[in-house]
């Protein structure tokens, strides 16, 4: 029993690693263009202001930049949903793994 438990807890902490880096690039992508698209429309004050309220920056990044530029960034869609995405990868390696 130990040996599957072991495995258990190897195989969910690789997915929540996984998981990790995926949310780690794709919303500090986010976080950087949207924090480049309020510079460029606003001004220096506007990433002060988008540091200061990062989460809130994170998450109305994709409509930060649509409102800002006026276009809709499909290009930007995907790592936009992918971060969403693989926050429930860390969950679900969480529960494969177990409690310690």
């Amino acid at each position: 029993m130990g040996l599957i438990s072991k495995a258990r807890t190897g195989i969910g902490r690789f997915i929540q690693i996984i998981g990790i880096l995926i949310w780690g690039g794709c919303a500090l992508l986010m976080f950087i263009w949207t924090l480049y698209v309020l510079f460029t429309t606003f001004g220096i004050l506007a990433i002060f202001v988008g540091v200061l309220l990062a989460p809130v920056t994170y998450i109305a990044s994709i409509f930060i930049i649509w409102f800002s530029t006026g276009i809709f960034p499909l290009f930007l869609l995907v790592p936009y949903i992918a971060s969403f995405f693989s926050l429930a990868l860390v969950a679900i390696g969480g529960a494969i793994s177990g409690e310690d």
